[in-house]
């Protein structure tokens, strides 16, 4: 397997993971991307219409970053268009604010998409590390 990895400033590639110097480059060479970046202005909507029709056709997007990195109704065409072969995804634009509100969201009615309630940190690790900060 090949990892390869885009930033917008020069990284020591850990592993076998190779850095490509432009996103479209990653975008066009990768069978699955996995997003992560901080929520900001020049990541609001960065996964768009454009970004996503170059990915590789058949690929997979996976967003556990942020909820506005992702234009969802370009996702959705790009879904619908069978360009893309689905999605994972656990960071929303707008998510409900307690367990009883409801979700809605246009990627329910694909079943090629994973949605998940924003738990992509809620790893063994994430938690024991919150323990340890919590108990000082």
């Amino acid at each position: 397997m090949y990892v390869y990895f885009y930033d917008i400033e020069n990284k020591l590639p850990l592993g076998n993971a190779t850095q490509v110097q432009h996103l479209s480059d990653l975008l066009n060479m990768s069978d699955v991307v996995s997003l992560h970046v901080p929520e900001n202005p020049s990541t609001k909507n960065m996964m768009g219409a454009k970004e996503i029709s170059l990915m590789k056709p058949g690929s997979l997007l996976i967003n556990a970053s942020r909820g506005t990195v992702v234009d969802i109704p370009a996702l959705c065409d790009a879904l619908a268009s069978k360009h893309l072969a689905g999605a994972a995804i656990d960071v929303f634009p707008t998510e409900p604010a307690t367990n009883s509100d409801p979700f809605t969201s246009p990627l329910c009615e694909f079943d090629n998409v994973l949605l998940t309630p924003h738990i992509g940190g809620s790893t063994q690790e994430a938690q024991e590390n919150i323990g340890l900060e919590v108990a000082g």
